[in-house]
């Protein structure tokens, strides 16, 4: 984690392997945001928050570190370390999927297998 947080991109960790993390187009910068809007301004008042790709992510079933489109925590969120930077305890997940990543996204990085 502490190359990581070195680094100017981000990067998956899966099975001992890294990944880097490409740039997106700007139809999914669009989706995105207008997703983290809406359901930010839907969570506002509860004990939710809801962060962007920004938000690396433990999956603890696998072990995958990753960083989702949008993520949302409730009540009591939880990180690994003092950095807050790595969510333990996400109760909702979204990625937007594209042609090149669909796989990608509903397999390994979702905690399946391919």
């Amino acid at each position: 984690m502490a190359w990581e947080r070195r680094q100017d991109t981000r990067h998956a960790f899966f099975d001992g392997e890294i990944f880097a993390m490409t740039g997106a187009s700007r139809e999914h910068h669009l989706v995105c945001g207008n997703t983290f809007s809406a359901l930010h301004a839907h969570l506002r008042g509860t004990h939710c928050e809801v962060y962007n790709n920004t938000m690396r992510v433990k999956v603890s079933e696998t072990g995958m570190y990753t960083y989702p489109d949008i993520v949302a925590a409730c009540a009591d969120p939880q990180f690994e370390d003092a950095e807050v930077d790595t969510l333990l305890n996400p109760v909702l997940i979204i990625e937007v999927l594209s042609g090149s990543t669909e796989q990608y996204d509903r397999g390994a990085k979702s905690g399946r297998l391919g």
